[in-house]
């Protein structure tokens, strides 16, 4: 395994297959390495197990090593299993009770269900006419994450760096003072007055349009790196074996949910023929901005 890396690894079991029990990992002598307890099911005979490797250099488990216990769970022991909860019926029972008869969508008629039976559709289409809000069409930016979570950015002793601005067409001011002033009024940014500055690059995209973004490649540069391991995406991909319905989740405008820490806001900083502005939110094209974004 790379250092800094999270994998998930087959470990062999001696268990009947589709047993659920829970893996307990035994002390290890390589310190780097750090195996999660886990609940699981046996698939062909082996068990699914995280594995981190937190410093030092790349390592390997080794293929003949007792790694842990794997016990199976008591029968009467209810371990993240629905037990029912969520059968047809008993949602049905709880929208009828806690909601009553609601409008049909305006737009029902363009939903994609997929190959869902025509209980499951009903049922489904019984859930979003309680929230139709969610279907929506979403603009502006949202509201800030409630966590306590804000981006900070770790430049140490270095002196702040401004950099020319470009030399942009008439047509390019046009846009980006139209950018400017749409994040302007949606608090994603506002009026700095500090010593960083950094050039506004529109980038053009496949349907012809541009991409407001700001040249962040001298801050990067001088900015210490978070590298606690992100989720593989093989590795999510294997958790997923046997299922059989899956559910995708896009924040809108992700990074904008994210505040900027007060006392990293000025080194977000971009100039235009308007004046230098700050981002509050978190903005695009920073070195670690896809951890929290993600966290």
């Amino acid at each position: 395994m790379q250092t800094q890396t999270c994998r998930n690894v087959a470990v062999a079991v001696a268990a009947p297959e589709g047993a659920v029990g829970v893996f307990m990992p035994r002390p290890r002598t390589k310190a780097n390495l750090l195996l999660a307890p886990t609940l699981t099911t046996v698939r062909g005979g082996k068990i699914v197990v995280p594995v981190l490797n937190l410093i030092g250099a790349t390592t390997k488990l080794p293929s003949r090593e007792v790694l842990g216990t794997w016990a199976p769970t008591s029968d009467d022991m209810t371990v993240m299993e629905l037990d029912g909860e969520l059968t047809n019926a008993k949602v049905k029972k709880w929208l009828d009770e806690k909601f009553g008869e609601a409008k049909p969508l305006s737009n029902e008629g363009e939903l994609r269900m997929g190959h869902m039976g025509a209980e499951d559709k009903e049922l489904f289409l019984q859930l979003l006419r309680q929230y139709p809000a969610l279907l929506e069409p979403r603009t502006g930016c949202p509201l800030a994450t409630t966590s306590p979570v804000e981006h900070e950015i770790h430049t140490g002793n270095e002196p702040p760096i401004k950099v020319r601005p470009r030399r942009y067409a008439q047509s390019e001011h046009g846009v980006i003072d139209g950018e400017v002033k749409g994040i302007l009024k949606d608090g994603v940014i506002e009026k700095g007055d500090g010593a960083w500055g950094f050039p506004v690059v529109l980038v053009k995209k496949k349907d012809g349009s541009v991409r407001f973004c700001i040249d962040y490649r001298m801050l990067n540069a001088i900015t210490k790196r978070d590298v606690y391991p992100l989720p593989r995406i093989d590795d999510t991909l294997d958790n997923l074996h046997g299922a059989k319905r899956y559910t995708s989740l896009d924040l809108h405008a992700g990074y904008w949910q994210v505040l900027v820490a007060l006392k990293d806001r000025d080194k977000t900083a971009f100039v235009t023929r308007q004046g230098l502005f700050r981002f509050m939110r978190m903005p695009f094209g920073l070195a670690n901005a896809p951890a929290p974004s993600r966290g």
